[in-house]
């Protein structure tokens, strides 16, 4: 008998049953593969780390600023375990050519190093995963990240010329870099084999000016490492210990945090929607529970029964969730960075056991929904579901006093009277449209030109390079040297139509100490910039060569303010004071810098390069004027290799706008199947239970297009009310989720995000409001089929 009810019930309800079988596929999929997704994203790094062998503490010195016995230094401290050394030879931009031709620039802040294959002291991974263990006579590899910026592909030939010294290599393809691999890092590694790499190493000028040395230190106590190779540490010219990769590759665990948070919104949408379902399907079992309770079957039989029917209809959705989750987290996972190695193979029996956990939970839905079953009588059968006793009114509308048509009437009245219902469905579309905005103004920020101050740089309308001069103006003498070649450039763009301000910045690590504490920092010069033109957060900005300006982070970590003296130690071995005049954020060296006046007398020969040239042009062009005198600076200026607009700039230095770019249209794709998908569901729902009452209004005359209206504009109204909600709250939830990650970045007091606002008030609520209207209009073209005599059916 039961089977005989079961099949019955399957074969009468079949629309429901389909749509709940579909949002049980959708639940499994999505807890299957974003809670695997979850862990292993918030595992990827740690692992990565692992498998490329990543010490403890590394540095990067060069030979030109260092005369010291690295290596003996290296073996003398005991509190090392391990040290590995390669060899490197510092590079730029224009050394670098492709079948004769210059390469484009995506990444103008970037150091270019060329190293030797013959001692790695990382593990290096190639495309299929596998480690680099040797490098061929005549081939070169490239970072992963460098390997697309500059669009080299397998089997290019290459020349490298440094000095005079040129050779052709071949492309053979990229790898990736655990410790230098993320654009934050700011170095680009080329590795050739040994043979070819001594050759140039052979030449005395390329050894002393440009050679330095990669150091790679295992160690159990930092700090006392540290203490015992004082000398090095201090004149390194780049160095961190391992805790800073994390920040480093910060942009790139954007994107997967981004996967995490749409994993995790797609999970609460499909049991949100679910819950709903289970418990509005079973309040309209009013006649069967009341009928089956009139011929004496007792409430747990009941219970078993429609129990019996979820544990069916939820094992094949969860079965075919399973199968479905596997493509859908892979490529989910496409979408993140590919300077990481994530391997999520291990991961199958987590998605089988989160499928198990979906029938689990929608099993326990719905025997907390069954418990309305004892509640029930055989009289609700007759009653339609209703006791006949009501002690407040339906609705807070009256259609006497309301001056809508009938049609807004009826719809606003229905969401009123019935505001859990409507609620769960402005929910789900509130978070689907929330993840757009989130996105959205993520990717402009993140793409905009007003983000170059984040990075330590005044405000312009152009970015260039500056080729082979960046390395020659690392000199005693350097920044005369940028004083006069920006001059030069100011005078020639002037004499083109180009009236324009010149300015660039140049970067040198060092240690920074007050008292007892200190650190090692990365200091920032501008040239052709005055000190106004930079933002402040407190204080004034520095007046002279004695004073500067610190970062947040810096204070705190050397617990110093505003007026105190700070001894500043160069890799050269000079030392200087400075009184800290005003506090700053930037995001250069994981929010650990200072500012020192643009007349400060530093010796540029242990600095660590420049992001570029910048060009603030005086007369305020337009968007479309900047774009042509930029093909105008091309042709003046054929030896740079890259000149792009300061949004391109930022753009490709975070190198994640595109990503971000990419999931949120893949968003967007799911954002209008889940809107249409809910709506089709609770549309029909609600035509199942309001069956009578459409019945009535057909009885006295309504047409068919008032219903249709009615049914639609309801939903309209829910998905206008939750669009409205996005857009006052789309700011403040972008700041909550993504000022944390800037935070660790050192911008503590967050950023100043950008907006697109064709998409934003534009193109996503159409979207949403489109898909809500299409779908819920032809889902209540199935009130056609009921008739005016459906008033008194009961079946």
């Amino acid at each position: 008998m039961y089977l005989q009810i079961l099949k019955k019930d399957l074969k009468r309800k079949r629309a429901m049953n389909v749509i709940l079988l579909v949002f049980i596929i959708l639940a499994s999929m999505f807890m299957s593969s974003g809670v695997s997704n979850i862990i292993t994203v918030t595992t990827a790094l740690d692992r990565y780390f692992e498998m490329a062998d990543v010490p403890d503490y590394f540095a990067m010195n060069q030979n030109k600023s260092s005369g010291k016995d690295i290596r003996r230094t290296l073996e003398n401290a005991s509190a090392i375990n391990e040290f590995r050394i390669e060899e490197l030879v510092r590079m730029s931009q224009s050394n670098i050519t492709r079948v004769g031709e210059p390469l484009n620039a995506s990444d103008l802040g970037q150091t270019l190093v060329l190293q030797s294959g013959r001692d790695m002291g990382i593990n290096y991974f190639l495309d299929d995963g596998s480690i680099l263990k040797s490098v061929p006579k005549g081939t070169i590899y490239a970072t992963r990240f460098t390997e697309k910026n500059m669009g080299f592909k397998v089997g290019d030939k290459i020349t490298v010329e440094i000095e005079g010294i040129s050779r052709e290599f071949t492309f053979a393809g990229g790898f990736r870099d655990a410790v230098c691999g993320t654009e934050l890092m700011g170095v680009k590694r080329f590795i050739i084999n040994g043979e070819d790499f001594d050759e140039y190493m052979s030449d005395e000028t390329i050894k002393n000016m440009y050679g330095g040395k990669f150091l790679y230190i295992h160690t159990a106590d930092l700090d006392k490492t540290l203490s015992q190779i004082a000398d090095i540490s201090d004149s390194s010219t780049f160095a961190g210990e391992a805790e800073m990769l994390d920040q480093a590759y910060i942009f790139d665990m954007i994107i997967m945090g981004l996967i995490l948070a749409v994993s995790i919104i797609l999970i609460i949408i499909s049991f949100a929607v679910l819950r709903f379902t289970i418990a509005f399907t079973l309040s309209e079992e009013f006649r069967e529970i009341g009928v089956m309770k009139a011929i004496g079957i007792r409430n747990i039989k009941i219970r078993g029964l429609y129990l019996t029917k979820y544990a069916a209809i939820s094992v094949v959705g969860a079965t075919l969730g399973l199968i479905l989750s596997y493509p859908f987290g892979k490529m989910l996972l496409n979408y993140s960075s590919e300077s990481i190695i994530i391997d999520s193979g291990n991961n199958g029996f987590i998605n089988i056991g989160c499928a198990i956990l979906t029938a689990a939970v929608i099993l326990l839905f719905c025997l907390g929904c069954t418990g309305r079953v004892s509640k029930m009588s055989p009289i609700d059968a007759v009653r339609n579901g209703q006791t006949g006793e009501r002690f407040r009114k339906k609705g807070v509308m009256s259609l006497g006093k309301s001056r809508l048509g009938t049609t807004a009437f009826l719809a606003a009245n229905d969401i009123v009277s019935s505001p859990k219902r409507y609620a769960v469905i402005i929910l789900t579309f509130f978070l689907c449209m929330s993840l757009l905005i989130i996105l959205s103004n993520a990717t402009a920020s993140l793409k905009s030109g007003k983000m170059l101050k984040y990075f330590g740089e005044a405000d312009g309308h152009v970015v260039t390079d500056i080729g082979d001069d960046n390395v020659k103006f690392m000199t005693e003498d350097g920044h005369e040297k940028v004083k006069k070649y920006l001059e030069d450039m100011e005078l020639s763009l002037a004499e083109n139509g180009m009236p324009a301000e010149c300015m660039t910045e140049y970067f040198i690590y060092t240690m920074i100490r007050y008292g007892e504490y200190e650190s090692k920092t990365a200091i920032l010069q501008g040239t052709g910039t005055t000190m106004d033109m930079y933002e402040y957060l407190e204080g004034t900005p520095p007046q002279n060569s004695g004073e500067i300006a610190v970062t947040t982070l810096l204070a705190k970590k050397l617990d110093a303010d505003i007026g105190d003296t700070v001894i500043v130690s160069y890799p050269t071995g000079e030392t200087a004071e400075f009184i800290i005049t005003a506090l700053y954020q930037a995001m250069v060296n994981q929010g650990i810098s200072v500012r020192v006046h643009t007349d400060c007398d530093i010796n540029y020969i242990a600095a660590i390069g420049s992001p570029g040239t910048l060009i603030k042009f005086t007369d305020d062009p337009n968007d479309k004027e900047v774009l042509s005198r930029i093909e105008k600076i091309k042709e003046l200026y054929p030896k740079f290799s890259s000149v792009k607009t300061a949004g391109e700039a930022v753009s490709d230095t975070t190198g994640v706008g595109d990503a971000i770019d990419a999931v949120k249209k893949m968003s967007a794709v799911l954002t209008v199947i889940l809107v249409a998908l809910i709506t089709v569901l609770m549309e029909r729902s609600f035509i199942a239970k309001e069956q009578a009452e459409i019945a009535l209004m057909k009885a006295i005359g309504m047409r068919n297009a008032k219903i249709y209206g009615q049914h639609t504009l309801r939903f309209f109204i829910s998905a206008a009310a939750a669009v409205l909600l996005v857009e006052l709250l789309g700011m403040p939830l972008t700041k909550l989720c993504f000022d944390p990650i800037f935070g660790t970045m050192g911008l503590e007091m967050g950023v100043e995000y950008m907006q697109t606002p064709m998409e934003i008030y534009a193109v996503f609520p159409v979207i949403v409001l489109t898909a809500t209207v299409v779908s819920a209009f032809l889902t209540s073209l199935y009130t056609r089929k009921i008739k005016s005599s459906d008033t008194a059916n009961i079946e």
